[in-house]
């Protein structure tokens, strides 16, 4: 079962090219353990960024929601929402941009 377990990493390191050097140092020097942690970090980024593009998406959906409704509730009010909502999204967008390269740093080394 450890064996299938290890087989999975290096599965995703060969699928997304990202580690030809891990490959060659298991051929290398054997160590299977050494592939298996940047299977696992390469792992681990792809399904960081995922999160973080979901948590981003949800945040900005939820963020022009309200705006839209505080909007409908106070017309005369719209621009400085829109204002106050374009900032917002600029601050989440920035965050999300600095977390995904972060991840994507992960699969790349």
């Amino acid at each position: 079962m450890l064996d299938v377990l290890m087989m999975v990493p290096m599965l995703l390191a060969d699928a997304s090219q990202a580690a030809p050097e891990a490959a060659e140092t298991v051929a290398a020097s054997g160590d299977m353990f050494e592939f298996l942690a940047k299977g696992i970090g390469i792992m681990g980024g792809v399904l960081g960024a995922g999160l973080i593009v979901m948590g981003a998406a949800r945040g900005i959906g939820q963020l022009a929601g309200s705006a839209v409704e505080a909007i409908a509730r106070q017309p005369e009010a719209g621009g400085r929402i829109f204002t106050t909502m374009i900032i917002a999204a600029a601050l989440i967008e920035g965050v999300t941009l600095f977390a995904l390269i972060i991840c994507l740093l992960a699969v790349i080394k």
